[in-house]
């Protein structure tokens, strides 16, 4: 299985290795949360629409064992949209 990383705005990430989905604060420099994949629950992504010359923006809620949330731009929608389908072929 291949890892997936989606970079937020301020530098934090959530990196899935196909068993675990963790959150790194810092540019990547701590480690604040790890969960395995098979307490996973559910992920809210919500749009958020650019505002006086900002590029749009998604909130991410990632409800594990622990909530781990995340706002990207639109260029981490692709890995994003891959986290989502690996969690949800985990859960099913």
């Amino acid at each position: 299985m291949d890892t997936i990383e989606v970079t937020g705005t301020n530098g934090d990430r959530l990196v899935y290795d196909g068993a675990t989905v963790a959150k790194f604060r810092h540019n990547g420099m701590h480690e604040s949360a790890r969960n395995p994949v098979s307490t996973y629950r559910e992920i809210r992504v919500t749009h958020r629409p650019g505002k006086r010359g900002r590029p749009d923006s998604y909130e991410v809620l990632l409800a594990m064992a622990a909530i781990l949330t995340l706002t990207i731009d639109q260029s981490q929608k692709a890995h994003l949209d891959a986290l989502v389908a690996a969690l949800e072929r985990s859960s099913a």
